[in-house]
């Protein structure tokens, strides 16, 4: 398949552009080896952290149509990274062969959609909560999925980003929390203490 549908293996330094909001999409990208970020930047210049592209994902699955020419998003790497770009006249088309392997691609992808379209639908429900405080509540209780711990995968500045706020904002409600002995933070890793305390924000606030 690497041979047929001439696929390329490509390395970016850390802070490179992969492909930017008015790009028109040619490749689906697989990412290797690494950490992207798919974000989105505002008239104001302000970035929307929209998501992050770990090992072995794949992003820029954008279909095309007449109706969408570009990818409306960007994709920077975070760290060094390589990636595999499969043109996508071969990922959505079936060649007159109409391989199995291909079939399997097609179908994987769209699994894929799926599985994107409900992280962008959390992340919804996560923003559109009235406080930073219930925000960061509610997305401390997605990533530890119910458990005492949460390991956060962003720096402060990334999950500002990523919540729509601003870094210092974030770091005082964090501490807020920590002081109330709701959560303990060490490092990337937070601590809940207080399960029922950090569900109550979302009724209280």
């Amino acid at each position: 398949m690497l041979s047929c549908s001439r696929a390329q293996f490509r390395e970016y330094p850390a802070g490179s552009l992969i492909f930017g909001e008015h790009d028109k999409p040619k490749y689906l990208y697989l990412l290797l080896d690494g950490k992207m970020q798919i974000s989105k930047h505002l008239p104001s210049g302000k970035r929307n952290l929209l998501f992050q592209v770990k090992e072995l994902e794949v992003f820029g699955e954008i279909f095309v149509s007449a109706a969408q020419e570009y990818y409306w998003y960007e994709a920077s790497a975070v760290r060094p990274s390589r990636v595999l770009s499969l043109p996508y006249h071969f990922i959505y088309g079936v060649c007159q062969n109409a391989c199995d392997h291909h079939k399997m691609v097609i179908r994987n992808l769209l699994d894929i959609q799926a599985k994107n379209n409900l992280q962008m639908t959390k992340k919804l429900h996560i923003i559109t909560n009235t406080t930073l405080k219930q925000k960061l509540a509610l997305w401390l209780m997605e990533i530890s999925g119910g458990q005492k711990k949460a390991v956060m995968d962003m720096n402060r500045e990334e999950l500002a980003d990523y919540l729509g706020v601003t870094r210092p904002s974030l770091s005082r409600t964090m501490m807020e929390l920590q002081k109330q002995g709701i959560i303990r933070i060490e490092g990337k890793t937070v601590w809940i203490d207080h399960m029922e305390e950090l569900e109550k924000i979302m009724e209280d606030e």
